[in-house]
């Protein structure tokens, strides 16, 4: 009976196999997104709205570190906002100072529809994959979210 040696996987090879992989399909599911956004919004507003639908009720230095950006020009984006009717910003009931953001119902249906369409995307270049495939996929996809989790471990 023969055995060919295979040499083991180590975490090294995994940790570049996740760097090679990542970023290009964050990249790909960004276009997506994009792609699907309204066209009168730029790709800050829309990652301000995202962020803001992550974070329901956040206030603009938490936003503004996200951007990368200035406080006053993270405040100059959450105001085209709340004019385009997608954004509301009202004050903390306890620190009269500190602004909340929340999404709209017509920021929410924005970001609902790019969601829609990049799921259908996905679910295209997916819907080739065995189920076996498939669920191999969602494990390794699973194990990694808990690994890279804060605390995060993957069970035996």
């Amino acid at each position: 009976m023969y055995h060919a040696l295979v040499a083991e996987t180590t975490p090294d090879q995994v940790a570049i196999a996740i760097l090679e992989t990542i970023p290009p399909s964050m990249r790909a599911i960004r276009e997506q997104m994009r792609s699907g956004r309204a066209a009168s919004l730029s790709v800050a507003q829309f990652r301000l709205l995202l962020f803001v639908r992550r974070h329901p009720g956040t206030s603009l230095s938490p936003l503004a570190d996200h951007l990368g950006t200035t406080l006053p020009a993270a405040s100059q984006l959450v105001e085209r906002l709340v004019r385009a009717g997608l954004v509301t910003r009202e004050q903390h009931s306890e620190e009269r100072r500190r602004v909340e953001l929340r999404l709209t119902e017509a920021g929410d249906a924005t970001l609902e529809e790019c969601d829609t369409r990049t799921r259908s995307w996905l679910c295209e270049r997916l819907a080739g994959l065995e189920e076996a495939e498939l669920d191999r996929l969602a494990s390794a996809l699973r194990d990694l979210r808990a690994l890279v989790s804060e605390g995060g471990a993957v069970k035996p």
